[in-house]
């Protein structure tokens, strides 16, 4: 605790070297789940409001997808973003070195998930987010649990539904129902930035 009326400095995290990104695997990834569930690209179209022609280019790596749409697909298959990256290759089954988490990249919001775990069976989805300068989800997020974020770098604009934006800065953190839509932005047009993410449900 600190003493004469001295306040403690939150140490940041490290930032670690990116590490390939696995965004050519997110198409077939969600071809793989839609298949295993016998059902055709027609019906995931009527299903999640998102049209067949860019299902179908997007199952093929003909374009890119945005986070909001990707957690829109996976919750109706009943998976996880996790399954849509290959399982980790490290060393120790229980630890994450720097450089060999797995990503997931989405150009145009401008941002990267960096994913925490080195497999896909946790019960707990802890993500390091980075967006570019001016970056931020499009649509609005919503899932299962609950979600707490904490801000490593930069200046975050959270959106919940019923409430105004709120900017929060490095240090800052913030916990929240995961049904509860919500939207992140990057405040800032001219700086990084970084968002610790984890959530209580692999329901993405």
């Amino acid at each position: 605790m600190a003493k004469n009326g001295a306040t403690l400095e939150v140490a940041k995290l490290p930032k670690a070297p990116k590490p390939d990104r696995a965004s050519a695997m997110v198409g077939p990834a969600l071809r793989t789940l839609r298949l295993a569930r016998n059902l055709t690209i027609a019906e995931v179209a009527k299903a999640t409001d998102i049209s067949a022609s860019f299902l179908s280019l997007v199952e093929n790596n003909k374009s890119d997808i945005t986070i909001g749409r990707v957690t829109r697909l996976v919750q109706f298959y009943g998976a996880s973003l996790t399954d849509l990256l290959p399982a980790g290759h490290g060393a120790d089954a229980d630890i994450v070195r720097a450089g060999e988490g797995r990503n997931l990249h989405s150009p145009e919001e401008g941002m990267d998930i960096f994913m925490l775990t080195p497999d896909n069976d946790r019960n707990m989805v802890p993500m390091l987010l980075e967006f570019e300068p001016g970056g931020g989800r499009k649509d609005y997020g919503k899932h299962a649990g609950e979600e707490f974020v904490y801000v490593i770098d930069g200046e975050l604009l959270l959106e919940l539904e019923g409430s105004e934006p709120r900017r929060l800065k490095a240090g800052d953190s913030a916990y929240y129902p995961g049904e509860r839509p919500h939207l992140w932005r990057n405040a800032s047009t001219r700086s990084v930035l970084r968002v610790l993410c984890v959530d209580s449900s692999r329901l993405l």
